[in-house]
C-alpha cells in the first residue's frame, strides 16, 4: 500500500462526499469589501485551491460589532447573500463540499473599524489581544447574538452552502464564554462548565433546528485555553460529548483563548485530537502544522483524526494540497 494512501480515501457524511481527507482550514484572506461583500479576487483566491475536499470559508461576521479585522466577509444582512453564493458555486465548480464558518469576535473585536463598544460575557479585556474593555452582555443582548448566529446560517443556506461552521475557538465571543478566565458571569451563562457552553449549546441546537437535518453542521471548538485557570483539555472534551449530543455532524479542533501556534509543531495538537477522539464518534478534523504526508496517514490509521486542515500552506501556495496528492499517487512520498 502506498504511503499515505489513507488521506485519498472517499468519505461520506449523510449526502456529501468526500473526495480525499483534506481540508482548506478557514484561516482570513481579508480580500472582501470593507462592509463585507464578496470580492472577484476572493472568487479567484478559492477557485485556485482545488485539492481539499472540503473548504471552510474564512469566518464570516454575525454583526457588524462581531469584526475581528478589516475586510472580513460578513453575513449579517440579505445583502451578503449574493456574494456569497457566488462563492458557494466556485467551490462546487471545483467538486468541493463548501462550508461557511460564521462567528462574532465579543472583546477581540476591532473598535476602531466597528465603531461601538465591545461586548463580551464579562467585562474583562481579552487575555491575548489586549484590546479594548468590553462591556459585560445582559440576556437581552445574549439572546440577540443567538438569533444573529441562526440567522446567519439561514444566510449560508440560502446562498447554497453544504454546511455551516460555528466558530467557538481562538479567543473569540464563544470561547470567551466557555472559559472561566474571560467568563466570571454569576447567572445561567456563567460559573459551571453546563452554564459556560449553555450559549454555544444554545446556538447550535437553534441552528440544527433552523437549517434542517439535510445541511452539514460543524463546530470549531477550542478544546483547551492553553492558560492557568482556563477552560482545560477535560473540560473541552466534555463539551465535544455534548456536542455530538446536539446532532452536529464534524468536529473541528483547535486550542481555545491561545492559538495553536504557541505550540511546537508539527502536529502540535496531536495529544488533542487523540483525546477527544475518545470521546466522541463523529469525524474530527484535526490542524496543526500537518503537511507531512507521513504524519497525517499515520495519524488517520491510528484513528487520531479522520480528516486533516491545512491553512499557511495553502495560503502560500494554492495547489499546496494538490501537489501532495499527486505524490501520493505516484508513491514518491
Amino acid at each position: 500500500m502506498k504511503v499515505g494512501a489513507v488521506l485519498l480515501e472517499k468519505q461520506h457524511v449523510k449526502n456529501y462526499t468526500f473526495d480525499n481527507r483534506y481540508v482548506c482550514a478557514p484561516f482570513d484572506i481579508a480580500k472582501a469589501t470593507d462592509d463585507g461583500l464578496v470580492t472577484e479576487e476572493l472568487l479567484f483566491i478559492y477557485g485556485q485551491r482545488k485539492g481539499p475536499s472540503l473548504i471552510i470559508v474564512e469566518q464570516a461576521a454575525i454583526a457588524p460589532a462581531g469584526q475581528y479585522r478589516e475586510k472580513l466577509i460578513f453575513v449579517d444582512r440579505d445583502e451578503c447573500i449574493e456574494g456569497l453564493s457566488k462563492l458557494a458555486a466556485v467551490i462546487h465548480n471545483n467538486n468541493q463540499v463548501a462550508v461557511l464558518q460564521i462567528n462574532h469576535a465579543g472583546s477581540a473585536a476591532d473598535v476602531d473599524l466597528t465603531g461601538v463598544e465591545a461586548v463580551a460575557p464579562s467585562a474583562v479585556r481579552h487575555p491575548v489581544l489586549k484590546r479594548a474593555m468590553p462591556r459585560e452582555m445582559t440576556i437581552e443582548e445574549i439572546s440577540e447574538v443567538r438569533e444573529a448566529f441562526v440567522e446567519a446560517a439561514l444566510r449560508a443556506k440560502k446562498a447554497g452552502y453544504d454546511g455551516i461552521e460555528i466558530h467557538n475557538c481562538h479567543g473569540f465571543l464563544l470561547t470567551q464564554f466557555l472559559s472561566p478566565l474571560t467568563n466570571l458571569r454569576t447567572d445561567e451563562y456563567g460559573g459551571s462548565l453546563e452554564n459556560r457552553s449553555r450559549l454555544l449549546m444554545e446556538i447550535t441546537k437553534a441552528i440544527r433546528k433552523a437549517i434542517g437535518n439535510d445541511l452539514l453542521l460543524l463546530v470549531r471548538l477550542g478544546l483547551d485555553d492553553l492558560m492557568a485557570g482556563g477552560l482545560t483539555l477535560e473540560e473541552g472534551c466534555l463539551v465535544a460529548k455534548e456536542l455530538e449530543k446536539a446532532d452536529i455532524d464534524i468536529l473541528d479542533i483547535s486550542t481555545g483563548l491561545v492559538p495553536p501556534l504557541e505550540l511546537p509543531g508539527p502536529a502540535m495538537l496531536r495529544d488533542m485530537l487523540g483525546a477527544v477522539k475518545r470521546y466522541v464518534k463523529i469525524p474530527v478534523i484535526g490542524a496543526g502544522e500537518l503537511s507531512d504526508i507521513k504524519i497525517a496517514a499515520a495519524m488517520v490509521e491510528k484513528g487520531e483524526v479522520d480528516f486533516i486542515a491545512l491553512a499557511r500552506p495553502i495560503l502560500n501556495q494554492p495547489n499546496f494540497v494538490e501537489e501532495l496528492l499527486k505524490e501520493i499517487r505516484s508513491g514518491v512520498v
